[in-house]
């Protein structure tokens, strides 16, 4: 009975194994005298048989789902191609520049629309002032009457069948409505704090949105196509960063010097399959922004080797630590370490007066 199991298991393609539980000065019993398998076989080849039909039934659950666990991203093994969305398929006008202004971080540029706002603003600050003019004026008019309960409690004021004939509505009745008015004036007030608080697109990112609509990209009514000229009112979504002028700076030099070898270490495979013109050049932003974090560490070993240098040169020359020269290598390169600290971070002014101090 044993060894056809093990036959079958082998001709089911399970891969064969054995089990000894020899102990010293007994041998193991596979079975009893009468010729039928003992208990604790058929015990050990039970649980065998459950492992392999769990790995097998592993083994097809991972050929039919792939290692990702998505059939639909599974294409005989491999990752289905990424989608990318190329400027050339949008035909020309709002969809294309759409297109373009979502490719990447630096073209999303939108209005504000900051004038709108602050008359909408003014016309709700108005309203509550007019509003809280009447409140007040209903407070002076029980103050002189003698009403003073209905000054000092709500519920009473609330329950209040005398309401002067001069008042447009009940003070309850004017409460409800300046809430509300209060609650919209908030609301606008923290979305344009909100808006004011983007930052605006610089020169280059506007240039480049500029010259896309211009020269035939958007293609865009002359009217529809205004927006791009109010550049006090523009702002860009690109998310702010410490250094996003260096990222710019790295990018003016990518496009001053084009080559093959740079292309390859900064532009990926999806971002020179976004379009195929010429003139429009797409970067990984990641790369960049690893390129620029190297020239700020190369700035930091240079601001921390280069004065120990010279004061060691001094030192053995036999100049003194405390000669001029000493002290105004110091002071220089203190002060170059405050420039950099202020330029490549947004620390503020007790914290660059800490490190230098430090």
């Amino acid at each position: 009975m044993a060894s056809s199991d093990m036959a079958s298991e082998v001709e089911k393609g399970y891969p064969s194994c054995s089990y000894s539980s020899t102990r010293t000065g007994e041998s193991s019993k596979t079975v009893n005298t009468d010729g039928t398998p003992s208990e604790s076989f058929r015990t050990v080849s039970n649980v065998k048989r459950r492992i392999l039909e769990m790995l097998h039934s592993f083994k097809s659950v991972q050929l039919r789902w792939g290692r990702n666990g998505d059939p639909a991203l599974q294409r005989h093994g491999r990752m289905s191609p990424t989608k990318i969305r190329k400027l050339e398929d949008f035909p020309t006008g709002f969809p294309k520049l759409a297109c373009f202004l979502n490719s990447d971080d630096a073209f999303m540029v939108y209005r504000r629309f900051g004038s709108i706002y602050a008359r909408l603003i003014l016309r709700k600050q108005d309203e509550m002032s007019r509003i809280e003019a009447t409140l007040q004026g209903m407070d002076k008019t029980d103050e002189a009457d003698g009403n003073d309960e209905y000054l000092m409690s709500h519920i009473v004021d609330e329950n209040r069948e005398d309401i002067p004939t001069a008042w447009p509505e009940s003070r309850t009745e004017l409460m409800n409505k300046l809430e509300k008015k209060a609650l919209d004036y908030a609301e606008l007030l923290l979305k344009a704090h909100q808006l004011k608080s983007l930052t605006q697109p610089s020169s280059r990112e506007y240039r480049n949105v500029l010259h896309f609509m211009e020269n035939g990209g958007g293609q865009l009514t002359e009217e529809e196509s205004g927006f791009i000229y109010e550049k006090e009112d523009l702002v860009t979504l690109r998310p702010g960063r410490e250094h996003a002028w260096l990222d710019g700076i790295i990018e003016q030099t990518l496009q001053i010097f084009r080559c093959r070898l740079l292309r390859f270490f900064f532009c990926s495979k999806e971002t020179r399959a976004k379009t195929e013109d010429p003139n429009i050049h797409y970067y990984d932003r990641t790369r960049i922004s690893v390129c620029a974090t190297m020239i700020i560490m190369t700035i930091i070993l240079i601001l921390l080797i280069v004065p120990i240098w010279l004061l060691y040169r001094f030192s053995v020359t036999g100049s003194l630590a405390t000669s001029p020269d000493s002290i105004a290598v110091i002071l220089v390169f203190t002060l170059f370490f405050s420039v950099v600290l202020s330029t490549f971070t947004k620390a503020k002014r007790h914290e660059i007066l800490a490190a230098s101090a430090g």
